[in-house]
């Protein structure tokens, strides 16, 4: 009975070791795989003919195979690929005033987008979980994909997410606290829901898009409608014991300093954030409660635009922004020494504005010892990396929960048959 139960384990692990390659690489030749795995061509053999007749892998076209030797060319090789009708996911991001839904395939690609403007703020904490769940069944309604299809929803909320306990404990989007989110979609849709902050779903996504750039140790920071950190630990997004780990917007920055939305003063979200920097920009006092309404793009744009023109007020919003961004920043390089730093987010779209003052700081901060071998870079804003990685956690859910097991042992929710 071991002897079943340990070979059993190893199949599992060499389907999901396939399936990791294919999300990583796209589609490969079956000595490609090899090369990524590590399995044996014969192992390589039998997991994909295995993975293809449960509908999971299909044939995805031809690639030239380089015989030995220069100039020389071999015949064609068959590629695999993840099958996208395999199963289909739903990524769910709530921030303020607003919740914005994307319906995938098993590949990943989009299919179907939906935005609902709500006032999340007031919403009602006992209803929130079902009002979820009638989006994401209004968005799969929509795209005539049947539901029993969707093997698993992801939801990415701004603030401190309870993975454990699937609710949302702290966010500046509600008045109040732990709301049950993932418990109520799942009783309403039958669907296995995941809850998780949205900044450490930004490292999912980067971590999918480039293993070798961002597999190693990096610190994921989003900066616009509040300030989050996603944290990547050799290759994994480190996500804590319940999945609220890595709350950098709001670690101080200075004591006694600007009032948060959370409620404290001196957080660095509380410089950073869109509405700190209004706040700064128009003048008001640092006690002057913080609006807890989504701050339009063009108010925004004509902050930065102001600042650009040298208009002092903007630009010491600016420069305030970047110095306590940087010395947030030289905190974690001293703790982690991360090999790259990444900023993402609408608030990249000032970079050139604070970037000064943020190396200035981190320079004050940090030896150069430390912080000499640090890359900062930043992801293109038009990049929606929440949603991106909340779509690549779910299918990865997909593959250890379900497409790792054989089909008469598929652990979670029963997909329907796919052809």
């Amino acid at each position: 009975m071991r002897e079943k139960a340990d070979s059993d384990l190893v199949r599992r692990q060499n389907r999901l070791l396939l399936l990791e390659a294919l999300r990583q690489h796209g589609p490969l030749a079956r000595v490609e795989m090899g090369r990524h795995t590590g399995l044996s061509p014969a192992s390589i053999t039998s997991i994909s003919f295995q993975l293809i007749a449960d509908g999971i892998l299909q044939e995805a076209g031809e690639a030239q195979h380089m015989a030995e030797g220069p100039q020389r060319r071999g015949r064609p090789l068959t590629q695999l690929a993840i099958n996208p009708r395999s199963a289909h996911v739903v990524a769910v991001k709530i921030s303020i005033d607003g919740i914005e839904l994307a319906l995938a395939d098993g590949q990943g690609a989009i299919l179907s987008r939906r935005k609902s403007r709500t006032s999340t703020y007031d919403a009602d904490p006992k209803a929130f979980g079902n009002m979820v769940a009638s989006e994401i069944a209004a968005l799969i309604a929509r795209s005539r994909v049947n539901a029993k299809r969707v093997a698993r929803i992801g939801i990415a909320v701004q603030g401190v997410a309870d993975s454990q306990a699937g609710t949302v404990v702290w966010s500046p989007a509600f008045r109040t606290r732990n709301i049950a989110v993932s418990a109520a979609v799942q009783t309403s849709l039958g669907i296995p829901c995941h809850i998780a902050n949205d900044a450490n779903m930004i490292a999912e996504g980067l971590i999918n898009t480039d293993r070798a750039r961002y597999g190693g140790t990096a610190a994921v920071v989003f900066i616009g409608y509040g300030v989050g950190m996603g944290l990547i630990l050799n290759g994994q997004v480190y996500h804590g014991p319940t999945g609220a780990a890595a709350e950098f917007g709001h670690m101080n920055h200075l004591p006694g300093g600007p009032l948060c939305r959370c409620g404290r003063r001196g957080c660095v979200e509380a410089y950073v954030a869109d509405y700190s920097l209004l706040r700064w920009a128009s003048g008001q006092a640092e006690t002057q409660p913080p609006s807890f309404n989504a701050i339009p793009e063009d108010g925004m744009l004509a902050l930065e635009k102001a600042a650009r023109r040298g208009e002092p007020q903007a630009m010491a919003a600016y420069a305030k922004a970047g110095e306590a961004l940087g010395f947030g920043l030289a905190r974690i390089i001293a703790i982690l020494t991360p090999s790259r730093i990444v900023l993402a987010g609408p608030g990249t779209r000032a970079m050139e504005l604070f970037e000064p003052h943020l190396h200035r700081a981190i320079e004050a901060g940090v030896v150069d010892e430390l912080r000499r071998n640090v890359e900062i870079e930043t992801v293109p804003i038009d990049t929606d990396m929440i949603i991106k990685g909340t779509i690549d956690q779910a299918l990865r859910h997909v593959d250890r929960e379900i497409f790792a097991h054989g089909p008469l042992e598929r652990r979670g929710r029963e997909l329907e048959h796919i052809a």
